[in-house]
């Protein structure tokens, strides 16, 4: 794949997971390319227009900008140079930077008497357009320049530029000090996490003070709440894989939770997957952090059975996936781990159910059933054994919804 196509590829993620246009221009400012899926862009790309003296203001840039415009339109350009010579411009957005800026447009159009014709024509150009978070806009940028040249950056090294134009309203321009203090939370609550830190929780609520991360239309809430959790989702992959998770388990229970995500129906369906899959990722980088002693086999054996742990899950499978007989495999992995194989997956189901059974509304029966076990019976009479305690209890001692 040529490096051209892996940007398209991006940008189409980026429309398809976010609602965010991708834009190439050549150094002629002709459009060579543009995700955005209708056939009214003019609009879009007669603001574009404006954005690029400010842009380019004080020379070629080697680092992306930020170009914050009227009534908290922002954009992310970004610049392929060779030879000294601007080959193209690469470009995300519009975006609105803030939950109120669809309404200090409305206000702004209505001060300035238009006719109701052209405000339903700019209130249907921009309404499609996301909310998305200062700091989420730092993560694409650098994503993006990455993938334009090969190289790193520091995000503190992104400029952000404010474009009043003629327009009124600079007030809501975000400031950059704010950016970088949630990039320092978001950090912080990568540190902790992968640190296996329990106190990861505090700078997650402190970083989501700063922000709300990706937002649609703001009145679909729902789309909201999905979108910040994807951006959760996203943050503590990358954390539980710096902090020794392998990548093959990470990803995985990335594809199961953001399936989990998607096919929420209720704002509160949203938030127990969300509680869930924290416990279950922050599990993951603690065991990470005690596996002296154990060999790879036996590690890989325990990472796929804890993203089967939904599944019937059998010692000869397992053995032939490891490379070994049965009996070999057995042996091997209850020296090594101190319990036998089928010790090891009742132990790590019931861990999960405890997860269920404190984030969720699932009742023990539809628990069982999603754990592979026999029978609700079997699977209460297992969870008393291994915690020492009946599973409607754990619950009323343990609920957190």
């Amino acid at each position: 794949m040529t490096k051209d196509e892996q940007i398209k590829s991006y940008m189409d993620l980026l429309l398809h997971t976010n609602n965010l246009f991708g834009w190439i221009y050549d150094e002629h400012m002709q459009m060579l390319f543009t995700t955005y899926p209708r056939d009214d862009y003019q609009g879009f790309d007669a603001l574009f227009q404006l954005q690029v003296p400010p842009a380019l203001n004080g020379g070629l840039p080697s680092h992306p900008r930020f170009i914050y415009s009227f009534f908290n339109l922002a954009w992310l350009i970004d610049f392929e140079i060779v030879d000294n010579q601007l080959k193209k411009f690469y470009v995300l957005g519009p975006t609105f930077t803030g939950e109120n800026s669809y309404n200090e447009l409305v206000k702004a159009m209505d001060q300035r008497n238009l006719s109701i014709k052209t405000k339903a024509n700019v209130s249907k150009l921009l309404t499609s357009l996301p909310i998305v978070a200062s700091n989420v806009m730092m993560s694409y940028a650098s994503q993006l320049h990455y993938l334009i040249s090969g190289t790193a950056i520091d995000i503190n090294t992104i400029e952000s530029v404010q474009n009043k134009g003629n327009y009124e309203n600079p007030s809501i321009v975000p400031s950059s000090q704010q950016h970088h203090g949630i990039w320092a939370s978001e950090q912080e609550f990568l540190r902790l996490f992968k640190d296996g830190n329990p106190d990861y929780s505090k700078a997650l609520q402190n970083s989501s003070h700063l922000s709300n991360g990706v937002k649609h239309n703001p009145k679909n809430s729902l789309r909201a709440a999905k979108n910040n959790a994807f951006v959760l989702l996203t943050l503590i992959s990358r954390a539980a894989i710096e902090g020794g998770v392998s990548p093959n388990v990470a990803y995985d229970l990335c594809d199961f939770y953001g399936q989990r995500i998607e096919d929420s129906v209720s704002l509160d369906d949203n938030g127990t997957v969300i509680e869930e899959m924290q416990t279950v990722y922050f599990q993951k980088v603690c065991e990470a952090k005690h596996t002296d002693g154990i060999s790879p086999i036996v590690k890989n054996c325990c990472d796929y059975i804890g993203v089967h742990i939904n599944e019937k899950l059998s010692i000869g499978d397992l053995a032939e996936r490891a490379g070994y007989s049965e009996y070999y495999f057995s042996r091997k992995f209850k020296q090594e781990m101190g319990c036998t194989i089928t010790e090891y997956i009742m132990r790590e189901k019931i861990e999960r159910a405890k997860v269920l059974l404190s984030t969720t509304n699932m009742s023990i029966l539809d628990i069982s059933i999603e754990l592979s076990f026999n029978s609700r019976s079997y699977f209460s009479d297992s969870f008393q054994k291994i915690a020492g305690i009946a599973p409607g209890e754990y619950r009323k001692q343990n609920i957190r919804l």
